[in-house]
Formats: structure tokens, C-alpha cells, sequence
């Protein structure tokens, strides 16, 4: 296999004025050499061949976090087994279900600039379609935040199955009532809201619809306008199916074997829950922008008090507003995965040290490489996953490790020395 590695330093990737004094430029090279050797120690490429093989992984991209800013990134593997084509830091992945938090923020955002209420009932801002209700619960209010959290009393299923791009592609409103070209059943109220959290794409396609009702705006528009343009994500994109000039840019999507599927990859209208195409280092600047404000260095158009609303337990489940959040050892993280077929992407963020990691990959094996990475982080830069000793708590220990059990494969690994 031929293989890339790639390094781009924090300070570069911070935005230093690109002309920059002689004695500037020696040191962002001096910053770029030191991140570039203290990643290679911590993740050799004779450990990350040797793990994409065994998981079936083509192609990884991957930007760490440290002290709240970017400190390196790094690609590795191929983009397209058949062609050779190699994964570079700028190769777009499919962020499957990683769209979701980042449409809460964007919608965090637009509540902030008092263009809609987290905490009132939908319908003061759906117009174009009307959610099916329970007798017995139409009376209780659904708000944003609950379909954010996933505590709304939707209950569709975990995901979307994706279309060939031979296939009629539905609409927002099409896949909310389930009407062809819809593979999936109308959603609906099936339980009342805020009694139990159940994992919800339909919740995140309704949102989907509030914002556009409430902006006047196409969905790509408004992500790009109020959050993707303004952080500096230039690499994100929610756009299904993507443009054709931009396809030798995508990483194809893989198999479990890391063989090529009979297409480059599915296409999911349902953008809000599953449809943004993005980077590592694109997902990374959204996670130290958020745990940069929250610490009190505000990113626009974040805010402190948004961000701690974001990220706080919403009471019931294990999400807060858009991001799972959990402590795990003496730390208190956010989080969230994505599957899409052909694609496993993860990203995790310290919700008060400033440190986190994003892995993308190109296959359906994927979650096995990402475990054994994101452990080797965890050790290496002395996460607090680890620190239970003497701590009270009601819950359950979690120690090394970023992925739930279930995601898996059942062959086990040795944390690494």
C-alpha cells in the first residue's frame, strides 16, 4: 500500500497572517517539526498500517486537540483503494451522523440571535408540515431542544439507509411523511416528550425543516451562513449529492474488508441527520471553538452561556443539546459518532482541559481502528478517562476507551504498553 503522512501544525492551522517575518517563519517551522515528531512517536505509521489492516481501513484522517487549540493533523491511507488515490488533511469524508450536533450548534446560534426559542413548542415555527401527535400527549409541548436531545418521543430508528445515485432522491417534507421517493416511515410522536431518550433522524430531519421555515433559507445556506462560514470550516459542506467537480476530492466509501462497494458512496438526503460532507480538521476547529468559549474565549458567533447550554445534561438520556455528554474517569466530555455505509467517523472534546481528538475513516471498519487511536491518545497525552481512585459517584466507572461496546468487533485488544 502506498501511503501519505501528513502534519500540519497547530500554529499554522490557527490562522497566523500568512506574511510573516523571517524570524516568524523559523518558528511556526520549529512548531510544525515538534508537532510533527511528537505525533509520529505517539502514533507511529508502522502502528497505524498495521491496525488499518486488521480493521479493513483504506483511508484515516485525524486532528488532535490540545490546550484548546488545533495540534496537528494528520492523513494516512488511501482514498480510493482501486485508483491509489491518497488521503491528504483536505479529503472529504462523510460526517454521517456527526451532522447532527453540528446543526444543534448552528441552531444554538439562531436561538441566540432571538430567532427562534430552544424551549418553545414547534409549532411556532413549522409551517410547512404539521407533526403527527398522540391524543393522550398533544397537549405537551415539543421543542427544539428535546429533538436536539433526542428526548422528544420520536422513535424511528437509529439511521438512514442511504440512495444509490441512480435512485429518485425525497425531500424534507417527503421523508417526514414517508411518501415516495421515501424509504422510510413517516415520522411521528410515538411516546410522550421527556419520558424516555430514544435515538432519533427524524427529529433531526424536522429540525431540519424549523430552520429553513423559520429562515427563509435552503438548509446548506443556513449551516454555511450561521456556523460553518464563520468558524472557518471551508471544508464542510452539507450538500447530497455532492457536486461532481468536488468527487476527486471525497474519500470513497469501503467495506468492513476495505473493498470498494459497486458505487463511490450513498447519498443521504436527510442532511441535518446524516447529509455533511466535512474534514478532521474542519470538525476539530468546531470542538476547540466550543470548548474555547466555554473557557471564556468567546469564537464567533459562539457565546460562553451557549455553549454550557449546549453541553449540559438535558435530564433525561445521555445527550445534552446536539452532543452526547458523560463523565468518563474524573473528566466531564462531549461527543458523538457517525455511520453512514462505507464511512465511521468519531469526535470527542474535554469539556473544561481543552484537549480532544476527530477520526474519520473510509469503511465500515472503522470504529476498531478509531478505539485503538483513541486509546493510544488518551495514554499518551495523560487524559483524566483513567483518574477514579477515591471519587464518588452514582454511576458506573468508565475508563480508557472513547466507544461503546456494541460498536465493536467482539475480539478484544490489550490497551497499548
Amino acid at each position: 500500500m502506498t501511503n501519505q503522512w501528513m502534519v500540519a501544525a497547530a500554529l499554522l492551522i490557527a490562522g497566523l497572517a500568512t506574511e510573516l517575518t523571517p524570524q516568524k517563519q523559523r518558528a511556526a517551522a520549529e512548531v510544525k517539526a515538534e508537532a510533527e515528531a511528537e505525533i509520529g512517536e505517539v502514533l507511529p505509521i508502522e502502528d497505524l498500517q498495521a491496525w488499518m489492516n486488521e480493521a479493513g481501513v483504506p483511508g484515516v484522517s485525524i486532528s488532535l486537540i490540545k490546550d484548546f487549540e488545533i495540534h496537528g493533523s494528520l492523513a494516512f491511507g488511501m482514498a480510493d483503494v482501486d485508483s491509489g488515490r491518497l488521503v491528504t488533511t483536505e479529503t472529504l469524508f462523510q460526517a454521517a451522523s456527526i451532522s447532527k450536533p453540528v446543526m444543534a450548534v448552528a441552531s444554538a446560534v439562531l436561538a441566540e440571535q432571538n430567532h427562534l426559542d430552544l424551549d418553545a413548542d414547534v409549532t411556532r415555527y413549522l409551517h410547512s408540515w404539521t407533526l403527527p401527535r398522540l391524543a393522550e400527549n398533544a397537549g405537551q409541548p415539543i421543542t427544539p431542544r428535546m429533538l436536539l436531545s433526542h428526548t422528544s418521543g420520536l422513535a424511528d430508528g437509529l439511521g438512514f439507509p442511504g440512495y444509490r445515485p441512480s435512485e429518485p432522491l425525497p425531500d424534507a417534507l417527503s421523508i417526514l411523511k414517508g411518501t415516495a421517493p421515501a424509504k422510510t416511515p413517516a415520522v411521528a410522536a410515538r411516546f410522550a416528550p421527556m419520558t424516555q431518550s430514544r435515538y432519533s433522524g427524524g427529529g433531526s430531519v424536522l429540525m431540519q425543516l424549523l430552520l429553513t421555515d423559520v429562515t427563509g433559507q435552503s438548509f446548506p445556506e443556513l449551516m454555511r451562513l450561521n456556523l460553518l462560514e464563520p468558524l472557518g470550516m471551508k471544508r464542510s459542506f452539507y450538500q447530497q449529492p455532492l457536486l461532481s467537480t468536488m468527487s476527486h476530492e471525497a474519500a470513497l466509501a469501503h467495506n468492513g474488508q476495505g473493498k470498494r462497494f459497486s458505487i463511490p458512496w450513498k447519498i443521504y438526503p436527510e442532511l441535518a441527520a446524516a447529509g455533511l460532507w466535512s474534514t478532521a480538521n474542519d470538525l476539530a476547529e468546531l470542538v476547540r471553538s466550543l470548548q474555547k468559549t466555554a473557557d471564556g474565549d468567546a469564537v464567533m458567533p459562539l457565546s460562553k452561556q451557549m455553549v454550557r447550554d449546549l453541553l449540559r445534561p438535558v435530564g433525561i438520556g445521555s445527550f445534552g443539546t446536539g452532543f452526547n455528554v458523560y463523565q468518563q474517569g474524573e473528566g466531564w466530555y462531549f461527543s458523538h459518532m457517525g455511520v453512514n455505509q462505507g464511512y465511521r467517523s468519531f469526535l470527542i472534546g474535554h469539556q473544561s482541559k481543552g484537549y480532544g481528538l476527530v477520526v474519520m475513516t473510509n469503511s465500515d471498519g472503522g470504529f476498531a481502528l478509531i478505539e485503538r487511536i483513541c486509546q493510544r491518545i488518551q495514554q499518551s497525552y495523560n487524559w483524566d478517562v483513567l483518574r477514579t481512585q477515591r471519587a464518588f459517584r452514582f454511576g458506573q466507572e468508565r475508563g480508557l476507551g472513547c466507544l461503546p461496546e456494541s460498536e465493536l468487533p467482539v475480539t478484544k485488544h490489550e490497551p497499548p504498553e
